[in-house]
């Protein structure tokens, strides 16, 4: 197996990108759900000829309102727990894949099995590895010191399913 190693700060922006990413990950068939309910309401008030029933257009919209205001508080607290952790510090981060995955930082060391990502997501600034258990790693497209971002989304395409 090929070897990676990409270091980065893990900066106020990146941690946003990266939550953020985990958000629209996990809540993709949300939105999908209520983009179809919102629809279905729509074609009923028209079909049904039921003005009255656009009312009910508004559920579906407070849902999609509500996963967005977790999103961003979900983000607010993490941000206060970086800044509460690592006060005046500057946070770095090391990811290293090969047999495994590595993730070193001011926390500490963690080992997780290349087996155990379920899936992964290129955003503008990071490919977001989404680990069992609700977790993530991330890694800086720019960050790579061994390795390339591209044979690492090759790496990816090839073996998470």
């Amino acid at each position: 197996m090929q070897h990676f190693v990409n270091e980065y700060e893990y900066t106020p922006d990146i941690l946003q990108e990266s939550i953020g990413a985990w958000w629209d990950y996990k809540y993709k068939d949300g939105y999908r759900s209520m983009l179809a309910v919102f629809i279905l309401i729509a074609v009923l008030s028209i079909v049904m000829k039921r003005p009255v029933f656009l009312v009910a257009e508004l559920v579906p919209l407070f849902v999609v309102v509500l996963f967005r205001f977790k999103k961003k508080k979900s983000i607010q607290i993490e941000q206060e727990r970086i800044d509460i952790l690592f006060r005046g510090t500057d946070l770095f981060c090391r990811v290293e894949v090969g047999e495994d995955i590595s993730f070193t930082s001011l926390k500490g060391n963690r080992r997780i099995q290349f087996s155990d990502v379920e899936n992964y997501l290129e955003t503008r600034n990071l490919i977001v590895l989404f680990i069992k258990g609700s977790m993530t790693i991330s890694l800086d497209k720019k960050g790579f010191r061994e390795g390339t971002k591209e044979d690492f989304m090759s790496l990816l395409a090839n073996t998470v399913k």
